[in-house]
């Protein structure tokens, strides 16, 4: 799944090994374009910026995706 416009997500995996602050249910929005690491340049994966302020490369399968502006 692409996306080439920004989405509102909620997180469906714990990923706290990665960042403490990335636990299930956490909101944020994916930032198309935005290469947090090597993984965003695959399209299975969008950087996100979470509500709490992390940013991380996620699989989409990990995202429930709420809204697109």
């Amino acid at each position: 799944m692409v996306a080439y416009s920004k989405q509102r997500v909620k997180l469906i995996v714990d990923l706290t090994r990665y960042n403490p602050k990335c636990k299930v249910g956490v909101l944020g929005w994916t930032m198309p374009g935005v290469k947090l690491s090597i993984w965003d340049s695959q399209d299975r994966f969008a950087a996100v910026h979470f509500d709490n302020g992390a940013e991380l490369s996620v699989l989409y399968s990990g995202l429930e995706v709420l809204k697109e502006v």
